[in-house]
């Protein structure tokens, strides 16, 4: 499969060569060693891609001749994770593997539980892993790492919303088996390492959503997003 690589979103894809710098270009240079007409793909993280190959090469750039390209549409329901604030390294993973098997948005949340604080750099640090996995995976649209919430902005932003499903461990109704509505998009909320508080659980339910579980087995802060949104992948006919 080919390798991808990312370039800014005013990036002009009509072009016959297209010139890819920065990080990106470090990775292909010095990382993955490029040769020189070597096939990749290039797209700007919003749906935009194009095909060709290694025309030219130095340290800190490459450039690419392209002699294919297309647009990736946007979903027309779209995954978004509302994902508590973790423990240092956990949130890295949560992202990446929440990138990994698809989801199109993931909102930082900051839960009564939640250890871990997130500022501006924080906030960086989740689109840095956004498009690093991105790439690994092929993914031509980045997800979009949405402000940090809390609580409250939370439930304005959910309030009376379908296919709202609320993680907890101790819900009857498994996911896999509810009901979820093909037309609008599904939002998933993952507490932290210290689970829900009942405030939350109860707020979330009067705003509308449902209390569902996965499995019998109790899953990682950090990985209770991705299995979740693969289940919707399956139900949604996007796997």
């Amino acid at each position: 499969m080919l390798s991808t690589f990312f370039v800014p979103e005013g990036t002009d894809f009509s072009a016959s060569e297209i010139e890819v710098d920065g990080e990106e270009a470090h990775h292909g240079v010095n990382v993955l060693r490029l040769k020189q007409s070597e096939e990749v793909k290039i797209s700007n993280g919003a749906g935009n891609w194009a095909i060709g190959k290694v025309s030219q090469l130095s340290k800190k750039s490459f450039t690419v001749e392209i002699y294919t390209r297309g647009f990736d549409s946007a979903a027309k329901q779209r995954v978004v994770v509302v994902q508590a604030i973790l423990k240092n390294d956990a949130n890295k993973e949560a992202v990446d593997f929440l990138t990994q098997v698809g989801v199109d948005e993931i909102i930082p949340w900051q839960s009564q539980h939640s250890i871990g604080k997130i500022d501006d750099k924080s906030l960086r640090k989740w689109q840095n892993v956004t498009r690093e996995s991105s790439r690994q995976s092929r993914r031509t649209r980045i997800p979009v790492i949405a402000n940090t919430h809390s609580t409250e902005s939370l439930i304005s932003k959910i309030r009376d919303l379908q296919n709202i499903f609320v993680l907890h461990e101790s819900a009857e109704n498994r996911l896999s088996q509810i009901e979820i509505n093909q037309e609008a998009d599904v939002i998933l909320i993952v507490g932290p390492e210290g689970g829900l508080s009942e405030f939350e659980v109860n707020t979330f339910t009067a705003a509308g959503a449902k209390v569902v579980r996965l499995g019998e087995s109790v899953l990682r802060a950090a990985n209770a997003g991705a299995a979740a949104t693969s289940v919707v992948m399956s139900r949604t006919g996007k796997w």
